[in-house]
């Protein structure tokens, strides 16, 4: 009995999976694929060039095919003009006529195939195949009866000859050509054999055995034509395909790019572009070597891979950078969704030959047509996007127009910083930093901002990133430098000056020039100054920012490693650096009361200061009560809004000789415990 039931239930299995053989093949092939019930169907990214190849082939005959369905149409309502069915015989003209010219102004509104095609196009010339066929069909079945021996004979004669035209339009899509043949084929075969003439009989057979021919030549040359797609589609991946992380290369994503706003401007459907790179992964390469950063690179594309849906496209653009065009995207909501998943998917360590290694994704964002309706500006304004969310912190994602609205193109650029500069829109306020021990002034740290015109008081980190892409920050950098030694000149020479660099402008090979000059002309102790870095791995690309750093050192100049805790640093990177300073991250100070790991990191910091031999400095204080933690912790110095907003240099006087003791021992705050 058991046996039997087993028996039972594996013929069931068997009988389960060969139906859902069957309808995945039946899926293929109304998909346009003419390999669909062989064994091994051809690829998606060869059936997507073979659906386009054949679309684009039936395009260019469906002109004559429409001339010649509608001079048949006329033909037969011309020797059906003495019939009884003669007014049947021209509304049927009519329909027909019709129906061919409007197939074909449709056709000619769409835009030329590319090289790919979706099966929606497939599926669409089968169900214009099918209506021609069901109205042509209308030709044997109805009029065939009612007709004289003359009239049947050119029915004859027109039923065959679309029959062949069609099978020679449609052929390159054999489910097409099916749907067209068929009904003329089944209404003509019942009404020549309904009729009882032998000699018709023999047309009869003869249609039977053309019918034969005509499927038998349609499917061969369409496998044929499939094998070939996928051959060349697997020749051509190599080139358009990166060989490392098997997803599209530059070049193919290019042609995506350009195919994605083909449709929208065919069928309105927007999308979002957005790149991004992985944050440290320099760092990886450097300290693990090139094999693990490679494990690292497939690890990212696998989990991109599973962030997306099957109608998005994937690529990396070369090293770390990686691109996604999310399809169906309609409002900033939708796109941020996506760009959080993605983030959230580097959340979690990769995992090296047994080692947990941290690496996040920066990440930007431009829609189309919003931000873009050109490849090359779209890309343009989503690198310029990546390129902000890199500098506010990384670990993030950024909108194009968020921030950089007012300024798409350098030309614009460069006329806005040079009334900036000649109007005097560009200024500095400096913020004070205290010293913990005394809770007495130390110095302040110069920042620089512009009052823009339009967009009011704007921030340093909302357009540095674009002076650092336009290859201006060279000018305002030393506009700044300049600018704040020259106001520190007139301060009590006990307090110091931080100034904020970036990674590119220490770079340029005027810097130690410009330095040097304004610390001659305003008599300025260079031991004074302070300079405040922010992407100490980017120091290292070239040899240039880590040779002025050595000679501005001898020159007496101390560095500063600012944001420590957001960006992303090594403590190899620091050792090979000339710093005096550490200053912990906003980000982080921010939960040092209530937070173990926030604590935990401020400690870790210090004692990676007192290893290195580097001063701490905590900025972003806010709270008596952070103010105590830190002082537990062992930090040297702190700055934030609890002493002072940044202000103007002509209200720093006030500050000189300002006393905070009064916030010794305040807040509440029981110690918190700090995470082993």
């Amino acid at each position: 009995m058991n046996v039997t039931a087993d028996r039972a239930r594996r013929s069931a299995q068997r009988a389960r999976r060969f139906a859902r053989r069957i309808a995945g093949a039946l899926r293929r092939a109304l998909d346009g694929d003419p390999l669909a019930f062989e064994d091994a169907p051809i690829p998606p990214a060869a059936a997507a060039r073979l659906r386009g190849e054949q679309l684009a082939t039936v395009a260019r005959n469906t002109p004559v095919t429409m001339v010649a369905t509608c001079v048949n149409a006329l033909i037969f309502a011309l020797v059906m003009r003495n019939s009884p069915d003669s007014p049947l015989a021209w509304l049927w003209a009519a329909v027909i006529c019709s129906a061919a010219l409007l197939l074909y102004a449709r056709r000619k509104a769409r835009p030329p195939f590319g090289r790919s095609a979706s099966p929606r196009g497939v599926r669409r010339a089968i169900v214009y195949g099918l209506t021609m066929g069901v109205l042509w069909a209308i030709l044997p079945g109805w009029f065939f009866p009612h007709a004289n021996h003359a009239q049947q004979f050119t029915i004859v004669c027109l039923a065959i000859g679309m029959i062949a035209g069609g099978a020679f339009t449609l052929s390159p899509i054999p489910a097409a050509m099916i749907a067209f043949v068929a009904p003329i084929a089944i209404a003509s075969l019942r009404g020549i054999l309904a009729s009882g003439d032998p000699a018709y009989s023999i047309v009869a057979a003869l249609l039977a055995v053309y019918l034969a021919v005509f499927y038998s030549a349609v499917t061969s040359r369409a496998a044929a034509t499939a094998r070939r797609c996928a051959a060349d589609t697997i020749t051509e991946d190599g080139a358009l395909r990166d060989a490392l992380t098997k997803l599209p290369n530059r070049a193919a994503f290019g042609d995506e790019l350009t195919l994605a706003l083909a449709r929208y401007s065919r069928q309105n459907e927007g999308f979002a572009l957005l790149c991004f790179d992985l944050d440290g992964f320099k760092a990886i390469n450097d300290t693990m070597g090139h094999a693990a950063g490679d494990e690292v690179l497939v690890e990212t594309a696998r989990r991109l891979r599973d962030c997306v849906r099957e109608v998005d496209i994937v690529a990396r653009l070369g090293g770390d950078e990686f691109a996604i065009i999310a399809a169906n995207i309609r409002s900033r909501r939708q796109a941020a969704i996506v760009a959080e998943r993605i983030v959230g998917a580097f959340r979690m360590p990769f995992i090296v030959d047994g080692q947990s290694l941290q690496s996040t994704v920066s990440v930007g964002v431009a829609l189309a047509p919003t931000d873009g309706d050109t490849p090359e500006t779209l890309m343009r304004n989503a690198d310029s996007a990546l390129y902000a969310t890199k500098h506010f912190g990384r670990n993030g994602h950024t909108f194009f127009r968020d921030r950089f609205g007012f300024v798409s193109e350098r030309a614009s650029l460069e006329a806005e910083f040079d009334r900036a500069i000649a109007e005097g829109e560009l200024f500095l306020v400096f913020q004070p930093v205290v010293d913990l021990r005394s809770l007495r002034l130390a110095g302040f740290e110069a920042l620089l901002r512009w009052r823009h015109p339009a967009r009011g008081v704007l921030s340093a980190a909302e357009f540095i990133p674009l002076l650092e892409r336009s290859g201006m920050i060279e000018e305002v950098g030393a506009f700044a430098v300049e600018q704040a030694i020259a106001v520190a000149a007139s301060w009590p020479s006990r307090l110091k000056l931080s100034v904020n660099v970036s990674s590119q402008q220490l770079r340029k090979p005027m810097f130690e020039a410009t330095l040097r000059r304004a610390v001659s002309e305003c008599n300025f102790d260079p031991h004074r100054l302070e300079i405040e870095l922010t992407d100490c791995a980017r120091l290292f690309e070239g040899e240039t920012a880590a040779a002025t750093l050595d000679a501005l050192g001898a020159l007496g100049v101390t560095a500063a490693l600012d944001d420590l805790g957001a960006g992303v640093s090594t403590i190899a990177m620091l050792a090979q650096l000339p710093l005096g300073r550490l200053k912990i991250d906003r980000s982080v100070v921010a939960g040092v009361e209530t937070d173990p790991a926030s604590a935990s990191m401020v400690r870790i910091s210090v004692e990676l200061g007192r290893a290195l031999d580097l001063a701490v400095t905590a900025k972003g204080v806010e709270r008596a009560g952070q103010l105590a933690a830190l002082a537990r912790l062992g930090c040297v110095e702190v700055q934030g809004f609890l002493f002072g907003a940044p202000a103007p240099a002509s209200e720093l006087a006030a500050l000189f000789d300002a006393d905070w003791s009064h916030l010794r021992g305040a807040g509440s705050a029981p110690g918190v415990r700090l995470a082993s």
